[in-house]
């Protein structure tokens, strides 16, 4: 997802911001028992080599048949290295909802749109938070309140999940969020006593500042951590047996002011996914560096160390981080694409440091003179898309660069009110209901759909 704009310069590395700089609504941050009760036929693992003095990350695994394993830097899948053409779709959780017939209709339209541009992996909600009343949120929500979860939205998730493996389509679910408009941390912590979601814009006198340093403080909390974990309890255990299902500790968490904390957290919750779910991969979600990782409290081999961390992701947002202007897209594109590609070989540098895979897991860029209409063109979008990947492309046989992940797929469902905020009963799509309806989404009728297809061979080969 995406995070506050923040005003940063960054060349071969990311030049901090001060804690107290201006921030702007943003896309995503404004975006059965043990393994072996389960059942699951499993198969053993090749040993390889993880972050240097660490445990090996995949030593005495057992893998699920048909799922994907790390050997080193490289993803395989039936004995045979496995590239990334993937793509963010959230919204297939509140749609996959049991009872959700429309709903269910679009998910098995979009895949089938999906499927026929190549993509093999989707990032999906794998969990939201209630109550279902709050501001900005998907709803309804999978956990309305602590411990207690719709059986339909579980179901929906599921039955979800049966239909990627019958499709051959991996999943990286999401199963907790940084940011507020799927509950969250923030969520967990005013479960856990400590108030009220102290909601960043566009919430009436909301703040960033201190909606950001309030959700790093869910590491220290640890009844926040405990009704996370409960939730890890409930859902793991009922998919450690399908194949296609890879775990994600949450959507962009950062450290903040809390960074031991936060890696411990980042190596217990690992742990945790791991006993339930063994033959299964377990990730961050994290951005990476960011536009300014100091006052984020991020270090992209740091967060990704853990021997419960199986590869690394990083997020890319142009926009957001202030290096495209949005009155001037066209005239602060060079620079902008000279700093993502700087970002995107910086990352690829550190990945090498673990001997971990690395995948792009998010980025975007906004339609033609900033347009929220879903019939507008998006030239420079697809420029910036073509080369994104072409430069990922290029990296995976020089580093641990193993895919690429755009944000988000929208189908063919459009904004009733492009430019305003989501309202219940409006359709889910590719932008969180904190965020203009139609910055990011990529639609089914976008010229971006033939690029990517275009794109899907050369990656995947």
């Amino acid at each position: 997802m995406r995070t506050p704009a923040e005003n940063i310069a960054y060349t071969s590395v990311v030049v901090d911001t001060p804690a107290d700089a201006a921030f702007a609504p943003t896309r995503r941050e404004i975006l059965r028992g043990m393994a072996a009760a389960t059942g699951a036929m499993l198969v053993p693992a090749c040993a390889t080599s993880g972050a240097p003095g660490a445990a090996t990350p995949t030593a005495n695994r057992q893998w699920l048949p048909g799922g994907l394993q790390v050997r080193g830097s490289r993803f395989y899948k039936d004995d045979k290295p496995f590239y990334v053409n993937g793509f963010n779709y959230w919204s297939a959780l509140p749609n996959s909802r049991d009872g959700n017939t429309a709903g269910w209709d679009q998910v098995r339209r979009d895949l089938d749109l999906l499927q026929g541009m190549g993509i093999n992996m989707l990032r999906i909600s794998g969990a939201s938070e209630g109550p279902d009343t709050e501001p900005f949120r998907i709803v309804p929500s999978l956990q309305p309140d602590a411990g207690k979860y719709d059986p339909a939205s579980v179901t929906g998730l599921l039955r979800l999940c049966d239909e990627l493996k019958n499709r051959g389509v991996f999943a990286i679910l999401i199963m907790n969020n940084f940011w507020q408009w799927s509950g969250g941390f923030c969520q967990y912590l005013a479960w856990a006593g400590k108030g009220r979601v102290p909601y960043p814009p566009p919430f009436p006198g909301g703040s960033w500042d201190t909606y950001q340093n309030t959700a790093g403080t869910f590491y220290t909390n640890d009844k926040a951590v405990e009704l996370y974990n409960n939730l890890l309890k409930h859902v793991v255990p009922q998919l450690a047996s399908n194949p296609i299902v890879i775990w994600e500790l949450a959507n962009e968490p950062r450290g903040m002011k809390n960074i031991k904390a936060f890696h411990k957290w980042i190596d217990d919750t690992g742990r945790l996914i791991r006993s339930m779910a063994p033959g299964q991969l377990v990730t961050t979600g994290s951005e990476g560096q960011t536009g300014s990782p100091v006052y984020a409290g991020m270090d992209t081999v740091q967060d990704h160390q853990s021997p419960f961390i199986d590869f690394i992701t990083f997020h890319l947002w142009v926009e957001n981080w202030n290096w495209l202007r949005e009155n001037d897209i066209e005239g602060s594109y060079p620079k902008a694409l000279e700093k993502a590609k700087a970002y995107i070989n910086d990352h690829a540098a550190r990945a090498a440091k673990l001997d971990k895979p690395l995948l792009l897991e998010e980025f975007g860029f906004p339609r033609d003179q900033h347009s929220f209409a879903a019939d507008s063109t998006v030239t420079i979008r697809d420029k910036y898309f073509d080369e994104i990947y072409a430069l990922v492309n290029s990296l995976k046989a020089t580093s641990p660069m193993a895919g690429i992940m755009p944000w988000a797929f929208a189908g063919d469902a459009r904004p009733p009110r492009p430019s305003e905020f989501w309202k219940p009963g409006d359709p889910f799509i590719g932008d969180p209901p904190h965020e203009k309806q139609g910055w990011y989404s990529v639609y089914d009728k976008d010229s971006t759909v033939s690029l990517i297809k275009g794109w899907s061979g050369k990656l995947v080969a």
